[in-house]
């Protein structure tokens, strides 16, 4: 079956079946359950996460938290993440979970996620060895009218 990248609609069906792909998977295994299942529900609840399905199997998990421009500099600047409250911007998509199992899946995600937001700014966190933080922060293209 050819991957499908959609929202589950039963908020408490995503976010088991979001933290079921996570839960075996590095960095999100050695997480705490408490920050884990927090920031899950926080973006499952906002609508804020895409599947990659194969037929009924999990492929892949993105989930994200929109930001005005001031919270995401703020929170690329100290590291400490916004409150719920303040993940319902409209300046930047800022990543926060991202994982596959295939480059494919990945492609479709990110696809399906530029697709949703042309023209914003995308931002976020790659966890490096050592401890080191590295923020990205690009564009996302617009849609061409051709």
């Amino acid at each position: 079956m050819p991957i499908v990248v959609r929202r589950i609609p039963d908020r408490m069906a995503a976010l088991g079946a979001a933290a079921r792909y996570l839960a075996g998977r590095q960095p999100f295994a050695s997480f705490t359950a408490g920050s884990f299942i927090g920031t899950l529900a926080g973006q499952v609840g906002r609508g804020h996460c895409l599947f990659a399905l194969d037929g009924l199997a999990v492929r892949g998990y993105l989930g994200w938290a929109l930001l005005d421009t001031a919270e995401a500099e703020r929170f690329a600047r100290t590291g400490a993440p916004p409150p719920d409250a303040a993940c319902r911007g409209r300046d930047v998509v800022w990543l926060l979970t991202a994982a596959t199992d295939s480059a494919l899946a990945l492609k479709a995600l990110l696809a399906a996620g530029r697709a949703e937001y042309p023209g914003l700014r995308v931002m976020g966190t790659r966890h490096k060895p050592g401890g080191r933080r590295v923020v990205f922060s690009q564009h996302i293209p617009r849609r061409s009218s051709a």
